[in-house]
């Protein structure tokens, strides 16, 4: 099986010259899915052999595809549910030729199945499920572990970040081997420090689907294979909501809302920045949403302040930048895990404002 390392938008080596932030552009939640998904589906081949790709951008069509599916569901608009089933043709094509997906892909597929025509039985379920069960089709016990085997070779936020993805999809599926993939997303967890390429993205990224997929609270991080990081010791899953928090970028700091991109809260003596980065952010309210789905209290603050920040980097083309400032790279993945993140964000809002009316909180005559 073929495995694939995420390379786009290393937070180690961009290197900001830092001007004050860009001139304020106020974009509503709405306005911006609007203009990045026009954006995506316009600039989408949709012909030819590299038809459902983007350019340059072909090992990342995951996060593009969930996101323009975000969009989809959002806006009802039918040409971003064809942008994304098209790359989505694109990514089951190539798996059947690797005979792999990657974590955000199997996510996509996630995705896609959730807005199709029937969401209990269509291709992106049954490819999922073709998936997940491929490495027992043989009989051999053991060979989703073996498969697993082949993360111990990345450095531990990239493990973290595709096992994550993979735990969300294969919980999807209600895939036997479900728990597998728990057990191997806390272990290489416990493997994060500064010492990886995102520390507080794969907290983020973490804590999102542990949540999602309804992980006992007082599961132990550091109780699997691989050796653990001592930071982690004695620490559940039921912490980890505090750790992402702590993590958020407070009210009067630069880039506040966002997510500071090391547990030490530096730049890591990159000479860049130390938060403010597009993909922590993302990944970061992506946790803060899971987490304040299950107890809301006290956490819209949080989430409306990284649905700000992250509103922010967002121009007027509706690009989005390694950085939240609009410096750095312009990556179609960056656009994608945007609209994820809005969405995510969308949804939770909209169910609190629903609960907060149904109690009699708010819309009441005077």
């Amino acid at each position: 099986m073929l495995f694939s390392q995420r390379v786009v938008g290393s937070v180690l080596v961009i290197m900001l010259v830092m001007l004050g932030m860009p001139a304020a552009f106020a974009l509503t939640p709405e306005e911006a899915v609007g203009l990045i998904a026009t954006r995506l589906d316009q600039s989408q081949i949709k012909e030819g052999p590299d038809s459902g790709l983007w350019s340059l951008e072909g090992a990342f069509l995951g996060p593009i595809a969930s996101g323009l599916a975000c969009a989809y569901e959002w806006t009802e608009d039918p040409a971003y549910r064809a942008c994304a089933d098209l790359a989505g043709g694109w990514i089951l094509d190539t798996a059947v030729a690797q005979g792999n997906l990657l974590g955000d892909e199997a996510y996509a597929l996630v995705r896609l199945s959730k807005i199709s025509d029937d969401p209990n039985h269509n291709v992106w379920q049954n490819a999922l499920v073709d998936f997940y069960l491929s490495p027992r089709k043989h009989h051999n016990e053991s060979s989703t572990e073996e498969y697993l085997l082949a993360f111990d070779g990345l450095e531990p936020s990239t493990a973290v970040f595709y096992l994550a993805h993979h735990l969300v999809g294969a919980d999807y599926v209600q895939d036997q081997d479900t728990e597998v993939y728990r057990r191997a997303l806390l272990s290489h967890l416990s493997r994060v420090d500064d010492n990886a390429s995102f520390p507080v993205m794969a907290v983020g990224v973490a804590t999102w689907a542990l949540t999602v997929t309804d992980t006992p609270v007082d599961s132990p991080i550091t109780s699997y294979e691989l050796p653990a990081n001592p930071r982690w010791e004695g620490l559940t899953v039921g912490d980890l909501p505090a750790i992402l928090a702590s993590h958020q970028v407070p009210e009067g700091e630069p880039f506040a809302g966002s997510f500071y991109w090391r547990l030490d809260h530096t730049d890591g003596e990159t000479g860049g920045v130390a938060a403010g980065y597009t993909e922590d952010t993302v990944f970061g309210a992506l946790g803060l949403v899971a987490v304040a789905s299950e107890d809301s209290d006290g956490a819209d603050e949080a989430v409306i302040a990284a649905q700000t920040a992250l509103l922010e980097g967002i121009d007027e083309d509706g690009y989005v930048y390694q950085h939240l400032t609009r410096q750095g790279d312009a990556y179609n993945t960056f656009a994608g895990e945007v609209l994820q993140a809005l969405w995510s964000i969308e949804e939770y809002l909209g169910r609190d404002a629903a609960d907060d009316v149904e109690a009699g909180v708010v819309g009441e005559s005077e």
